[in-house]
């Protein structure tokens, strides 16, 4: 016997695009309507948004059962042409068959199923055609069952599978009377339960007639009939539940003088709980940022759901994140008005190289330079603030290895070995790596693309003063004026401790020449 069948077909691969999962549905649909008797069904959409705007990413249709092996073919020819990832769920009376698949061969198992007839058991046929009769009145008359007993004999069944599937499809209520006195006690013990719910919780209680509504249907009683029950029971809960509110209205306006006197007291506890809660959130930024410059999406929702539920404005809680990340992570202090945060981003990342030239965009946008190189002139006007905050980032995520400090410090140290100014300059350099030793055909300068972008790299190597060359075409190469005024201007800005003077001992010999000795 043929049934109907509820099909629905969906693309869920997720490479699929707005305009390519339209594309599919459209011609989804036209290889199924292609098919002998499917021209007259009708194909509806099933729609979803996506990037902010609705498509067509599936369809739903009913169709005859004896369709179903050929539906099923089509399916599994366009999945061998083209293997996307598709949702297929065929409903046959209380059957569900679903399968999520790319393959073509997950479909063949399904269409040998349908060939087979094993959907379309006699027992289904005849359970399908009683649970029809039993949901008109409640039960099976005298004349539908005369329908079934010539249903059961062209069907094969025999007179005990018959009665078995009759008491199937009615249910333990043979009777509309009994199918009609159980829903009663249920309706009534329902609304007593809302009772209780109303009492413990006001208004939390919900609408019980959709499962009560499910209830009837089960047991194959007449909906009006249900719901002339449920209205019953209906209006005596509602009369009882306005008389209680009434109670509760009046205890309100009682009860609001009393908040009235207490409202002082109350609005210092809120201050006090204002910055409790300020406090808290606090602590969990720092818990979400512990680990990452940003909290995951996980955590992010986590404060997100605080910021509500403690009634922190937004501008509060960007504030708070903001002090929390320039403690975990370093300030981006300028007095310049540059955002410092890609560098701070790069920096954490590693990515030395992209973080140095970062360092010279700032820079130079902190001299408002317009990308042209610092001079001896113009470096004087780089501000201490930005200075020190540059010079903070990189020493955090180097280690102490990085930074304007750990270059003064290698300058200080040629210093005191070097006498000759020139010499002084060069070893500067050489000792960051920023130049080899010269030698007869060969200055020494370093293409910048040659230089060291890891913590291998010696001390003070990054970041280096691209800023201040002039061209970075061939060669890495600084003036000794700018290197000089760049020196004089971090240690004006960034001064170093002083060199703390050696303790001498008075009793400690001191060695003469030839080997000799005396005291001090």
């Amino acid at each position: 016997m043929a049934q109907n069948i509820a099909c629905l077909i969906k693309f869920v691969d997720p490479q699929l695009k707005h305009d390519e999962l339209d594309t599919e549905v459209h011609y989804l649909t036209e290889d199924l309507r292609d098919l002998d008797g499917m021209s007259q069904i009708r194909f509806d959409p099933i729609l979803e948004v996506r990037d902010a705007a609705e498509t067509r990413v599936g369809i739903r249709f009913f169709a005859h059962s004896d369709l179903l092996v050929s539906i099923l073919r089509r399916l599994r020819d366009r999945l061998y042409y083209k293997p996307l990832e598709t949702w297929f769920l065929f409903q046959i009376s209380d059957l569900n068959l679903q399968i999520r698949t790319d393959q073509a061969e997950d479909l063949v198992d399904l269409m040998a199923t349908a060939q087979s007839g094993l959907l379309f058991s006699p027992v289904r046929d005849y359970l399908a055609e009683a649970e029809t009769y039993s949901r008109t009145q409640g039960e099976l008359s005298p004349t539908e069952l005369d329908n079934l007993n010539l249903l059961r004999q062209r069907l094969g069944l025999s007179a005990e599978q018959a009665e078995l599937l009759n008491v199937r499809a009615v249910g333990p209520y043979k009777t509309q009377a009994e199918k009609r006195r159980y829903f009663d006690e249920t309706t009534a013990a329902e609304f007593s339960r809302l009772r209780q719910i109303d009492a413990d919780q006001p208004f939390a209680a919900k609408d019980p007639w959709p499962v009560l509504q499910e209830l009837a249907e089960n047991l194959a009683l007449p909906i009006p009939e249900a719901e002339a029950i449920y209205q019953q029971h209906r209006q005596r809960y509602d009369e009882a539940k306005l008389k209680t509110e009434q109670q509760t209205a009046k205890t309100a306006v009682d009860a609001s003088l009393v908040a009235e006197t207490k409202a002082a007291d109350a609005h210092q506890d809120q201050v006090q709980q204002a910055r409790e809660h300020l406090e808290q959130y606090l602590s969990l930024c720092r818990q979400a940022m512990a680990n990452s410059l940003y909290p995951s999406e996980f955590d992010q929702g986590r404060l997100d759901q605080a910021r509500r539920l403690w009634d922190i404005s937004i501008d509060e809680a960007l504030t708070i994140e903001i002090a929390v990340r320039n403690e975990l992570y370093g300030s981006l202090e300028s007095a310049a008005g540059v955002d410092y945060s890609r560098l701070r981003d790069l920096l954490l990342q590693q990515a030395w190289q992209e973080a140095d030239m970062e360092t010279e965009a700032v820079i130079l946008k902190a001299l408002d330079r317009d990308m042209q190189p610092v001079t001896a002139a113009t470096v004087q006007r780089l501000p201490a603030i930005d200075l020190a905050t540059i010079d903070a980032l990189w020493n955090r995520y180097s280690n102490k290895r990085f930074g304007f400090r750990a270059q003064q410090q290698v300058h200080r140290s040629q210093q005191q070995i070097q006498q000759d100014d020139r010499q002084q300059w060069l070893a500067f350099q050489q000792a960051l790596g920023w130049r080899e030793p010269p030698s007869l055909f060969y200055q020494g300068y370093r293409p910048y693309h040659d230089l060291d972008f890891s913590l291998e790299a010696p001390l003070g190597h990054l970041p280096t003063w691209r800023w201040c060359c002039p061209s970075l075409s061939d060669r890495y190469c600084l003036s000794l004026d700018v290197m000089a005024a760049v020196i004089h201007h971090l240690s004006l800005c960034m001064p170093l401790d002083p060199v703390p003077t050696p303790a001498v001992d008075p009793t400690a010999p001191t060695v003469l020449t030839g080997g000799q000795t005396r005291a001090v």
